[in-house]
């Protein structure tokens, strides 16, 4: 696919590796090229997204049948008709989405969900909300923060009020059961008898053999199974905004057993075959 065919205002996923992490950012497009395409400015804290030189970055484009990639995606910072856009250069054309990135294996596991939420605010949110803060900091004669006096080297000690961003202290974590029932690289099934809604953000712990794997997950699809005999009466579809890249290697160690146990029961029913020919002989 080209990526001067996709339409403004589509929406595109961008999927960032870094430091043992995957982040998953999503924004809209503002303008596209040959080899290039700007989106609107990613914000996280009130600031935009800064992308490092070393950052494996790859765009994905859901269409309504098929999905698309873009490998090795080079990103930064700019403007477009005076407005802040993220641009990401491309060297290859897109191709089509490997479908193995999306196959869902299943684990059945019991997990705690963990979301942060603000009262008398419905949202859930998988990082505790961040407001400014003033305070007094030490600095030296070129603004430089000191952590302690005598951390000057000239001897000079200035006191400078500054801002930072600091967790909200009205934000309560709240904790849920749940069953995990099936992952992917993208996503994961889970129940639970926590209400969430769509849009809704928490944060669990995969357990793997790997140990336990962090993501971060937004809410995608709610289903509200009210009749039946379950444990868990909802049903919730999730995207990850934040995982483990260990993970994908544990999803790829699940898929290998299970393929291997398909051709070992191959391989079992097909020398039965041959033993029940022989006898008939």
């Amino acid at each position: 696919m080209l990526l001067e065919n996709i339409a403004l205002g589509k929406t595109l996923e961008v999927y960032v590796d870094r430091d043992g992490y995957r982040y998953r950012l999503v924004s809209k497009v503002e303008k596209t090229g040959v080899k290039r395409v700007c989106l609107t400015a990613i914000m996280a804290g009130g600031r935009a997204f800064k992308f490092r030189p070393e950052d494996n970055i790859r765009l994905v484009y859901r269409s309504e049948d098929q999905m698309w990639e873009w490998l090795n995606v080079k990103a930064g910072l700019g403007k477009l008709d005076d407005e802040p856009v993220h641009y990401f250069e491309i060297v290859n054309k897109g191709q089509s989405f490997n479908r193995r990135q999306a196959y869902r294996v299943a684990i059945d596991a019991d997990v705690d969900i963990v979301f942060y939420q603000v009262p008398g605010n419905r949202q859930r949110l998988s990082y505790a909300p961040l407001v400014k803060e003033e305070y007094e900091a030490l600095v030296d004669v070129n603004g430089v923060e000191l952590e302690r006096e005598e951390d000057s080297r000239s001897g000079k000690i200035f006191i400078e009020k500054r801002l930072r961003m600091v967790p909200m202290k009205e934000a309560v974590e709240k904790k849920a059961r749940g069953f995990v029932h099936d992952i992917s690289e993208t996503g994961m099934g889970f129940y639970s008898n926590e209400l969430l809604e769509k849009d809704n953000r928490f944060y669990t712990r995969i357990p793997s053999d790997y140990g336990p794997l962090l993501v971060r997950c937004v809410v995608v699809r709610v289903d509200d199974q009210v009749k039946g005999n379950r444990k868990y009466r909802y049903y919730y579809g999730c995207i990850y905004e934040e995982s483990d890249q260990k993970l994908i290697r544990y999803i790829y160690d699940i898929q290998r057993k299970q393929i291997q146990k398909q051709r070992d029961r191959r391989e079992f029913e097909s020398s039965v075959r041959e033993i029940m020919k022989e006898r008939k002989k």
